[in-house]
């Protein structure tokens, strides 16, 4: 089942098991600690025969038995001891770097009405979805893995068409390097999509973006996305 997280004018989305719905709503503090967002539950996982793991995913949602916490990580960082596979993340992770420690509400997520058309798209080509808040405004996310990559963004409906952007991949620097790198993945871009940008986001990390001017072009500029997405971050993986 999908579970909104709410704090102020944001909110975040996981799915997890139906019977965490026993405990819903309830209020907690939500944690950041390294590149991981953690809060405290009523919920009681049984762990007999389960196998627990040090290693986690970026992504997916873990219970940390000792606190009865659920725990999303998106980066690099490991737990702090052994937790267990929950569930997961609806949406980009760069999105969860914006969260800072303060009082969360949780409760169930449902998406909002005007954004169906977007989500029902979106569903259809295999993507997990939720429409949490962003700066009091909601919007759609969504998320799959293709070909062992997880693929995840955003997307903003107006009026006049949707505003697509991608979750990002590294922090732009101006040095040489920087612009030098920027130079190749535009161009190489722009020979694979002419749908998909190689851009900037407004905290000044690389992704990708997209205009979309209808629903019926938004088929297309996702399947665009998922093959250029799936290039630059194995450019960007190999050793």
């Amino acid at each position: 089942m999908l579970v909104e997280l709410g704090l102020g004018s944001n909110s975040l989305v996981i799915d997890v098991p139906e019977d965490v719905s026993n405990i819903l709503p309830f209020k907690s503090e939500l944690i950041r600690w390294k590149e991981e967002l953690y809060f405290t539950t009523p919920y009681i996982l049984k762990t007999e025969g389960v196998v627990g793991t040090s290693y986690v995913v970026p992504g997916k949602v873990y219970y940390w038995p000792p606190g009865k916490a659920f725990c999303i990580f998106y980066g690099f960082s490991e737990p702090y001891s052994e937790v267990f596979l929950l569930g997961d993340y609806v949406g980009p992770l760069s999105t969860l770097r914006r969260f800072e420690t303060g009082g969360v509400e949780v409760f169930k997520h449902v998406i909002t009405d005007d954004l169906k058309d977007v989500v029902e798209v979106l569903s259809r080509l295999g993507y997990s979805t939720a429409t949490p808040l962003d700066n009091g405004v909601r919007v759609v996310v969504a998320s799959k893995y293709v070909g062992g990559v997880r693929i995840a963004f955003s997307v903003i409906k107006e009026e006049y068409g949707m505003y697509l952007e991608s979750d990002s991949f590294y922090e732009y620097s101006r040095d040489f390097e920087g612009i030098k790198s920027v130079y190749r993945f535009k161009s190489k871009v722009k020979s694979f999509s002419n749908l998909v940008r190689f851009d900037l986001t407004e905290d000044n990390h690389l992704c990708l973006t997209s205009v979309v001017k209808d629903i019926d072009s938004l088929e297309k500029t996702v399947n665009d996305l998922e093959r250029v997405y799936q290039f630059i971050f194995k450019e960007l993986t190999i050793t």
